[in-house]
């Protein structure tokens, strides 16, 4: 009976955790929330979210690598669409030209695992949008610096290649938040303003520093002497009456009850605190990503409230991307998702068929691994089990 008990907890448990985590669980078409703080009326900024890119360069495919067994075997433990990064990015910037917002946010996760070629792709991509009249500016996510999990794939194996530093993360983004911005001593987090009355706190939370021969560290911190910095520049606005919006990798709140029991590594450590000083400090908006849902919660404090707008990603279906317009003191919130790409699709089938069915196929292979690996579930649990989620 304990075992049986012991099944259903960890069945329903699995479900509703990593379901929430691989789609798109509130996707609004149009939301409007009011901006407490903002001072004025006009101009009226549109600001894109673009996050979790996990942009995988074609050439680290080699000889049938796509369907190799060590690519494969990485895909069942961490299921997105990276072959097709590349035209999912494509389209989404050709989408933004169109759109031509003023601000870019990119909160992280930029490239597949921190290789080189990945980011100074993205950063090519990017230039495009600058060039424009876009400015964009990014942070780094637990992916992207330091990351063991850095390879070429070619036919059945892998090759390491060079990690990226934090040196080398902020030289090759430097048209995107590491140049004339005020930058923190202790970390990637920096504040630009480019507007005279809307400031973008960059907070960099990603535990690189921590990495080892695994690869990444998905938990997410505020270094204490980062959180004092932080501080000090919601002072700063504050006294000049100026609105802050922040955007981090990893979320600030839980966005449903016990999230960081039930699927520890999504939210910050010790974020009740952290967002409480925040708050208090007069930070109300936050972008973030990290667990590939797309999804707005509201955490209340001292009368106040905060949201932090989470964006899902464009490796997972259904990757939509945001559009935020700043007017009459409230954040317009719409969300597109990418409906087609500039390559044929296995089967004859839509870009949005495909996806899915590609999230559907390698849901078994992760939540057997979860359950070994995670969970610790014995083998004949696990292998029973995996099967029921398709």
């Amino acid at each position: 009976m304990k075992a049986r008990l012991w099944f259903i907890t960890v069945f329903l448990s699995v479900l509703s955790v990593s379901c929430k985590k691989d789609i798109d669980v509130v996707a609004p078409d149009k939301d409007s929330y009011a901006l407490t703080e903002l001072q004025k009326e006009g101009p009226h900024p549109k600001i894109a979210i673009v996050s979790d890119i996990h942009f995988m360069h074609p050439s680290l495919l080699v000889n049938g690598a796509a369907n190799g067994v060590a690519f494969q075997s990485y895909l069942n433990q961490d299921p997105k669409l990276l072959e097709y990064s590349l035209f999912v990015f494509q389209n989404v910037i050709m989408d933004l030209k169109r759109e031509r917002p003023d601000i870019l946010l990119v909160p992280g996760d930029l490239t597949k695992d921190g290789e080189l070629i990945n980011h100074e792709s993205v950063a090519g991509y990017l230039a495009q949008l600058r060039a424009g009249g876009t400015k964009v500016f990014v942070v780094p996510g637990n992916h992207d610096i330091n990351n063991a999990k850095a390879v070429q794939y070619n036919g059945d194996n892998s090759t390491p290649l060079p990690r990226t530093s934090v040196n080398d993360f902020a030289n090759i983004y430097k048209h995107f938040g590491y140049e004339n911005t005020e930058r923190d001593a202790t970390s990637l987090s920096y504040l630009a303003k480019p507007y005279k009355d809307l400031w973008i706190l960059a907070i960099d939370a990603s535990k690189y520093e921590e990495f080892g021969p695994s690869g990444d560290i998905a938990d997410g911190r505020i270094k204490s002497s980062t959180m004092t910095w932080l501080l000090s520049k919601l002072a700063e606005a504050k006294n000049q009456k100026v609105t802050v919006f922040a955007m981090m990798h990893q979320n600030l709140v839980e966005h449903y009850a016990n999230q960081t029991q039930l699927d520890p590594g999504y939210v910050i450590d010790d974020w009740q605190n952290k967002v409480n000083a925040l708050m208090d400090a007069g930070l109300n908006v936050i972008f973030t990503g990290h667990y590939h849902a797309n999804d707005i919660t509201a955490y209340s404090h001292n009368g106040n409230e905060l949201f932090d707008i989470q964006t899902g990603s464009l490796v997972t279906a259904p990757m939509p991307y945001r559009l935020v317009t700043v007017k009459n003191k409230k954040l317009e919130i719409s969300t597109k998702t990418v409906q087609k790409v500039a390559t044929s699709m296995p089967g004859g089938l839509s870009f949005p068929a495909y996806s899915n069915l590609f999230l559907s196929q390698h849901l078994d292979g992760f939540f057997n691994y979860y359950l070994h690996n995670i969970l610790g579930a014995p083998a004949p649990v696990a292998d029973f089990a995996s099967p029921l989620y398709r």
